[in-house]
C-alpha cells in the first residue's frame, strides 16, 4: 500500500478549509467588489491583481501576471419578446460569447436536453428556438452540460438556444456557449418560472 508522504500537510489544508473563513472572505471580495469578471474587463484585471497579492501574502515566490491575447466578450442588452399568442417581454440574459442577432422563430422545448430529448425533437428544431433546462435527470447515468445542450441545438439547425434554469426563484443561469470565439447561434437564459410560462403558451 502506498504511503502519502504529504499526509500531514493534506490534513492541515483540509482542517484549514473547514475552520477558516479565508476562502469565503476571498469569494465575497471577488463577488462583491469585482463583479462578473468577464475576460478583458476591469473587474477581471482587479481580481487578477487581488490574487497576485494574495498569493504573495501566502508566501508563494515569483508571483506575476502575464498578459495574453484572447477574445473578450461583454454582455449587452438582451430582449426576448413573445409576439403570439400574446405580446410580452421575458427577462433574460445573453450567454457568454452569444453573437449579436435579431431572430424571430417559434419555440420548441427539448425538456432537460438529454440526447434522447434531442432525438425525439428531430427535425422540429430546424429554424426554431430550442429550449432546454439546466437539469440532468438523476437516472441518466451521466451529466449533460449546458455546452452539450447548446451544441446539439446548433447541430439540429436551431435558430437559437434558450437555457432555462431549473431552480426556483433564481432567475437566469449563465455560462459560456463558446470558447474564445463568437458562438455559432445565439444563446440566452431565462429563469425557471419564465420557462414554465413559455411552455404553457
Amino acid at each position: 500500500m502506498a504511503v502519502n508522504p504529504y499526509l500531514d500537510i493534506d490534513r492541515k489544508m483540509l482542517g484549514d478549509i473547514h475552520t477558516s473563513r479565508e476562502m469565503m472572505d476571498n469569494l465575497e471580495i471577488l463577488c462583491d467588489d469585482y463583479g462578473s469578471r468577464f475576460g478583458g474587463s476591469e473587474g477581471e484585471r482587479l481580481a487578477a491583481r487581488f490574487f497576485r497579492d494574495k498569493f504573495t501574502t501566502y508566501g508563494l515566490a515569483n508571483v506575476k501576471m502575464e498578459p495574453y491575447r484572447y477574445a473578450a466578450w461583454a454582455r449587452g442588452e438582451t430582449t426576448l419578446e413573445i409576439t403570439a399568442p400574446v405580446q410580452r417581454e421575458i427577462p433574460c440574459i445573453a450567454l457568454p460569447y452569444c453573437p449579436s442577432a435579431r431572430i424571430e422563430a417559434e419555440l420548441v422545448s427539448v425538456g432537460d436536453g438529454t440526447p434522447d430529448d434531442f432525438v425525439a425533437a428531430g427535425r422540429r428544431l430546424k429554424g426554431k428556438f430550442a429550449m432546454a433546462t439546466s437539469k440532468t435527470p438523476a437516472d441518466l447515468g451521466r451529466f449533460v452540460h449546458r455546452s452539450e445542450k447548446y451544441g446539439r441545438s446548433a447541430l439540429a439547425g436551431a435558430a437559437g438556444f434558450i437555457f432555462a434554469n431549473h431552480y426556483d426563484g433564481l432567475g437566469p443561469a449563465t455560462g459560456s456557449i463558446a470558447d474564445n470565439r463568437e458562438a455559432i447561434i445565439p444563446g440566452i437564459s431565462v429563469g425557471k418560472e419564465e420557462a414554465e410560462y413559455l411552455e404553457r403558451l
